[in-house]
């Protein structure tokens, strides 16, 4: 059972979170609920959750900085954001911070519901990789430059993923990557491709397409602004990406999901 901590200052909500969704059919446990920041973070010492929903406002301790001193304990845990800010910031924050998911309040919990299966299919296949990962060699005998021979893999693919969040509205290339985190640029597809199974290239796109999905979903900033702010200059371009990347264009997407809200 993958376990998961609620965290809300609203208690009605709360105690939707813990009684809407069918945890035990989704294969997974509701193993602490918190109403602050600080609460969270004592459970989350605790539990180790794999999964934890947190409002972004909440007093005290918003949400995003709970996130952050969640990385700090050094616990990865896939994060499902109950967001009502609507600014590129906290969205470019919450991608930093390892946020891949997120739901605008009012929760529609149909889709909350979906969300959570897919997050948990997410948590499994990684934990499959990371089984493997750790029982194969792979870089053994790998050449490792002397400025980053102390950093473990995955320390300097969470350099990279740092890096690239914080640079997407940026042309992006590998070679720009891989210098910045001190490694060979063959040596870094190796490394990215096993961390991430996706090519360098599949990655920024979806980190790009996440950004301006938040953006449209949370906000009213223009098309031709969200295309901007996620590294794409020319709007049509961005349109024929996104398309691409969820089926829809981006006012399909928006409306769509404004049309959710409203239900």
């Amino acid at each position: 059972m993958l376990k998961v901590l609620l965290v809300d200052d609203e208690a009605p909500i709360l105690n939707n979170l813990n009684k809407v969704l069918p945890w035990q059919d989704m294969g997974m446990e509701v193993t602490g609920m918190a109403r602050s920041g600080m609460e969270a973070l004592r459970l989350a010492e605790e539990e180790a959750p794999d999964l934890v929903l947190c409002d972004i406002r909440m007093p005290v301790m918003d949400g995003l900085t709970f996130i952050g001193k969640l990385r700090e304990m050094g616990l990865e845990s896939e994060v499902l954001l109950l967001s009502g800010y609507q600014e590129f910031d906290y969205a470019r924050e919450a991608i930093r911070l390892g946020v891949k998911e997120y739901i605008c309040k009012p929760i529609h919990y149909e889709e909350l519901g979906n969300k959570v299966r897919e997050i948990g299919a997410r948590i499994r296949s990684k934990q499959y990789k990371d089984k493997l990962y750790n029982s194969i060699p792979l870089f053994q005998e790998m050449p490792v430059p002397e400025d980053s021979a102390k950093k473990t893999p995955d320390q300097l693919m969470n350099q990279a993923a740092q890096y690239i969040t914080e640079r997407l509205n940026y042309d992006l290339g590998i070679e720009e990557v891989a210098n910045r985190i001190g490694i060979s640029s063959s040596y870094f597809c190796l490394l990215f491709k096993n961390r991430f199974a996706m090519t360098f290239v599949e990655y920024v796109t979806l980190q790009r397409i996440e950004a301006a999905k938040f953006m449209l979903a949370s906000s009213d900033k223009s098309i031709t602004a969200i295309s901007s702010g996620v590294g794409y200059q020319e709007r049509r371009y961005f349109t024929k990406v996104f398309q691409k990347q969820t089926g829809m264009s981006p006012k399909e997407y928006r409306d769509k999901y404004k049309a959710a809200e409203v239900r």
